[in-house]
């Protein structure tokens, strides 16, 4: 796939996590979303993470994720019903470091294993 399309793709990704993160919470318990809104942000994040490997090198990878990481949650101080929580952040990070490990991993094994 070309470098352009895989930008392209990151750029429409990190702006659908602003729309999703920055969109009015409905009133619901509290305690019903508490745990699945944390697997949210980790796939999120996961699929951001995927997004970037491709393009990006270690260092750049690791800040413009965390960038939007920091952004999404801070920008929920903002939004009416939407609440700033640490362990977002931390499900974010979770997320994206998690796609940094499989996606190295995968690339070893794909380095390691001679094609037949």
């Amino acid at each position: 796939m070309k470098t352009s399309i895989k930008i392209a793709l990151l750029i429409c990704w990190i702006i659908v996590i602003f729309v999703l993160t920055g969109y009015p919470a409905l009133q619901t318990s509290h305690l019903d979303k508490y745990w699945i809104d944390k697997v949210y942000h980790f796939v999120l994040f996961l699929i951001l993470g995927g997004l970037e490997f491709r393009i990006m090198k270690t260092l750049y990878f690791f800040t413009l994720g965390v960038s939007v990481i920091l952004i999404a949650e801070f920008q929920q101080i903002l939004i009416p019903g939407r609440t700033f929580e640490l362990l977002d952040i931390i499900a974010g990070l979770v997320g994206l470091c998690f796609a940094y490990f499989i996606f190295t991993g995968y690339r070893k094994i794909k380095h390691e294993v001679p094609e037949t």
